[in-house]
Protein backbone atom coordinates (compact mmCIF):
# COMPACT_ATOMS: atom_id res chain seq x y z
CA UNK A 1 0.00 0.00 0.00
CA UNK A 2 0.93 3.51 -0.93
CA UNK A 3 1.94 5.71 2.31
CA UNK A 4 -0.08 3.66 4.95
CA UNK A 5 1.70 1.65 7.93
CA UNK A 6 0.69 -0.66 9.62
CA UNK A 7 -0.87 1.27 12.56
CA UNK A 8 -3.14 3.10 9.46
CA UNK A 9 -4.21 -0.04 8.54
CA UNK A 10 -5.52 -1.74 11.67
CA UNK A 11 -6.97 1.80 12.67
CA UNK A 12 -9.12 1.64 8.75
CA UNK A 13 -10.11 -1.69 9.43
CA UNK A 14 -11.78 -0.83 13.07
CA UNK A 15 -13.39 1.96 11.59
CA UNK A 16 -14.84 -0.11 8.46
CA UNK A 17 -15.97 -2.86 11.20
CA UNK A 18 -17.38 -0.48 13.59
CA UNK A 19 -19.23 1.48 10.42
CA UNK A 20 -20.58 -1.71 8.59
CA UNK A 21 -20.86 -4.40 11.19
CA UNK A 22 -19.01 -7.91 11.49
CA UNK A 23 -21.39 -9.58 9.32
CA UNK A 24 -20.91 -7.30 6.11
CA UNK A 25 -17.16 -7.39 6.82
CA UNK A 26 -16.94 -10.59 4.28
CA UNK A 27 -19.04 -9.13 1.93
CA UNK A 28 -17.05 -6.32 1.84
CA UNK A 29 -13.90 -7.80 1.15
CA UNK A 30 -15.24 -10.29 -1.28
CA UNK A 31 -16.49 -7.47 -3.54
CA UNK A 32 -13.25 -5.99 -2.88
CA UNK A 33 -10.90 -8.76 -3.93
CA UNK A 34 -13.17 -9.38 -7.07
CA UNK A 35 -13.20 -5.65 -7.88
CA UNK A 36 -9.40 -5.91 -7.73
CA UNK A 37 -9.14 -9.50 -9.69
CA UNK A 38 -10.91 -7.75 -12.23
CA UNK A 39 -8.85 -4.56 -12.40
CA UNK A 40 -5.73 -6.42 -12.82
CA UNK A 41 -7.67 -8.97 -15.69
CA UNK A 42 -8.71 -5.47 -17.58
CA UNK A 43 -4.57 -4.44 -17.08
CA UNK A 44 -3.46 -7.47 -18.54
CA UNK A 45 -5.65 -7.22 -21.49
CA UNK A 46 -4.80 -3.70 -21.97
CA UNK A 47 -1.41 -4.44 -21.93
CA UNK A 48 -1.63 -7.22 -24.22
CA UNK A 49 -3.59 -4.82 -26.72
CA UNK A 50 -0.93 -2.47 -26.69
CA UNK A 51 2.01 -4.78 -27.70
CA UNK A 52 -0.29 -6.33 -30.48
CA UNK A 53 -0.73 -3.04 -31.38
CA UNK A 54 3.19 -2.20 -31.59
CA UNK A 55 3.88 -5.54 -33.65
CA UNK A 56 1.03 -4.06 -35.80
CA UNK A 57 2.80 -1.00 -36.13
CA UNK A 58 6.00 -2.57 -36.62
CA UNK A 59 4.66 -4.83 -39.66
CA UNK A 60 3.38 -2.17 -41.10
CA UNK A 61 6.25 -0.09 -41.14
CA UNK A 62 8.11 -2.52 -42.30
CA UNK A 63 6.11 -3.09 -45.35
CA UNK A 64 6.17 0.58 -45.76
CA UNK A 65 10.20 0.69 -45.95
CA UNK A 66 9.84 -1.97 -48.80
CA UNK A 67 7.40 -0.06 -50.72
CA UNK A 68 9.16 3.13 -50.70
CA UNK A 69 12.81 0.85 -51.08
CA UNK A 70 10.56 -0.07 -54.85
CA UNK A 71 9.39 3.34 -55.91
CA UNK A 72 12.99 4.87 -54.83
CA UNK A 73 14.48 2.08 -57.48
CA UNK A 74 11.96 3.38 -60.09
CA UNK A 75 12.87 6.62 -59.69
CA UNK A 76 16.48 5.71 -60.07
CA UNK A 77 16.01 3.75 -63.24
CA UNK A 78 13.86 6.62 -64.87
CA UNK A 79 16.51 9.17 -63.88
CA UNK A 80 19.01 6.92 -65.52
CA UNK A 81 17.27 6.09 -68.46
CA UNK A 82 16.90 10.05 -69.22
CA UNK A 83 20.43 10.12 -68.40
CA UNK A 84 20.71 12.02 -64.87
CA UNK A 85 23.26 11.18 -62.43
CA UNK A 86 21.60 9.45 -59.56
CA UNK A 87 24.02 9.09 -57.30
CA UNK A 88 23.61 10.48 -53.45
CA UNK A 89 20.46 12.00 -54.62
CA UNK A 90 16.91 11.52 -52.83
CA UNK A 91 13.86 10.60 -54.01
CA UNK A 92 12.89 14.15 -53.99
CA UNK A 93 15.34 15.40 -55.85
CA UNK A 94 15.28 12.51 -58.43
CA UNK A 95 11.53 13.67 -58.98
CA UNK A 96 12.83 16.96 -59.35
CA UNK A 97 15.21 16.58 -62.07
CA UNK A 98 13.21 13.93 -63.94
CA UNK A 99 9.83 16.52 -64.09
CA UNK A 100 13.00 19.37 -65.19
CA UNK A 101 14.14 16.98 -68.27
CA UNK A 102 10.67 15.97 -69.20
CA UNK A 103 9.78 19.83 -69.11
CA UNK A 104 12.72 21.02 -71.26
CA UNK A 105 12.26 17.74 -73.32
CA UNK A 106 8.82 18.86 -73.90
CA UNK A 107 9.49 22.20 -74.37
CA UNK A 108 12.22 21.14 -77.70
CA UNK A 109 9.34 19.35 -78.83
CA UNK A 110 7.13 22.35 -78.84
CA UNK A 111 9.95 24.90 -80.54
CA UNK A 112 10.20 21.65 -83.18
CA UNK A 113 6.17 22.14 -83.54
CA UNK A 114 6.45 25.63 -83.73
CA UNK A 115 8.91 25.78 -86.50
CA UNK A 116 6.80 23.06 -88.48
CA UNK A 117 3.94 25.48 -87.64
CA UNK A 118 5.59 28.45 -89.28
CA UNK A 119 6.94 26.73 -92.21
CA UNK A 120 3.75 24.96 -93.30
CA UNK A 121 1.94 29.03 -93.06
CA UNK A 122 4.79 29.94 -95.21
CA UNK A 123 4.14 27.41 -97.70
CA UNK A 124 0.23 28.15 -97.13
CA UNK A 125 0.69 31.57 -97.92
CA UNK A 126 3.10 31.12 -100.95
CA UNK A 127 0.58 29.20 -102.30
CA UNK A 128 -2.17 31.23 -101.89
Amino acid sequence: MVGLGASEVVFVLIVVLVLFGPNKLPEIARAAGLALGEFKTAQKSAEFDLSGFDALNRENAEKKKQENKVLYDKLVKMAKDAGIETEGKTADELLALISEKMNQDSGDESVNNNEIDYETQSVSQAEA
